[in-house]
């Protein structure tokens, strides 16, 4: 492990290797990870050690604080986070200037958020889009943290979701299927079944592959009813990657909670409106990539 003398402050080939860990870890859980850049103006050697060790008052244990080979630069790596999460931290960091003593000392520090979501964005690469993004840092004196949102150049990879429909009414079942069609989002590939019944879903190896999976099913159906499959779902290994939106004829706000705490993602009431029951399944969908 290569650190310097700041705790927990990497650099040098280790910062690469935890990079590419942390990429590979957010990739295959559809998840975004946020570099931040900060460079301090003034290139106050002194305060930018302090400012290191302060900083990791405000981050968690999976975050990662790192050197470049600029002096006056400080990154930090936010795993499971996006530019809006990254944002917050900058934003708690600001109203703790006083703490850190920026006002004091008339530092200005230039803050670059770019997500990182594709394999091909590199360590380097993600640094440069950074550095390209500074700006000149006059007239920014009474900003503590200059904040600057990049973007990486990159399109969300494209991720297969699987879609099954669960109703007894075939007529029911190819109209969904219709509108689900009609639901486009350029970071996923649908692939569509239906099914009759509950049973005849489980006895398929439709429901094994690791691919995300939203199931889209009437609460009752014959053999195995929905409930029954949710709970099953539930249980198996990687369930998380299901996504569940249930559909019934009742409405009453028990059989909401139960349905809710038993672990569907959505509800819906029949007979519900074709655009809403569009709405909903763009909102699943949108929510694979985080």
């Amino acid at each position: 492990m290569e650190v310097n003398k700041f705790s927990n402050v990497l650099e040098g080939p280790f910062l690469q290797y935890v990079f590419d860990l942390l990429r590979a870890n957010v990739l295959r859980d559809r998840q975004t990870m946020s570099l931040v850049l900060l460079k301090e103006e003034t290139k106050n050697l002194s305060f930018i050690k302090d400012v290191k060790v302060k900083l990791q008052e405000f981050m968690r244990d999976q975050d990662v604080l790192f050197a470049t080979a600029q002096p006056n630069e400080i990154g930090i790596l936010l795993p499971h986070s996006g530019a809006v999460e990254a944002s917050g931290f900058l934003q708690r960091l600001e109203e703790n200037c006083k703490h850190f003593k920026i006002v004091e000392n008339e530092s200005v520090f230039q803050a670059v958020i770019v997500e990182i979501f594709h394999p091909e964005l590199t360590l380097e690469g993600a640094l440069a889009i950074c550095r390209n993004e500074m700006v000149e840092t006059n007239g920014m004196k009474n900003d503590c943290i200059h904040v600057i949102h990049a973007h990486s150049g990159f399109d969300k990879p494209v991720t297969t979701v699987k879609v099954s429909i669960l109703d007894e009414d075939k007529l029911f079942r190819d109209f969904l299927t219709m509108a689900i069609e009609r639901v486009e989002l350029k970071e996923v590939n649908l692939q569509i079944r239906d099914f009759e019944d509950g049973l005849s879903l489980l006895q398929t190896d439709w429901v094994n592959s690791w691919h995300p999976h939203l199931v889209i099913m009437s609460d009752i159906l014959p053999k195995k009813n929905g409930l029954d499959v949710l709970h099953t779902l539930r249980a198996m290994p990687n369930e998380e990657k299901f996504t569940i939106l249930m559909m019934t004829r009742r409405n009453t706000e028990e059989d909401m909670i139960y349905a809710y705490e038993s672990g569907t993602d959505g509800y819906l009431v029949k007979p519900f409106n074709l655009r809403l029951f569009e709405a909903q399944v763009k909102r699943l969908l949108g929510g694979i990539w985080s």
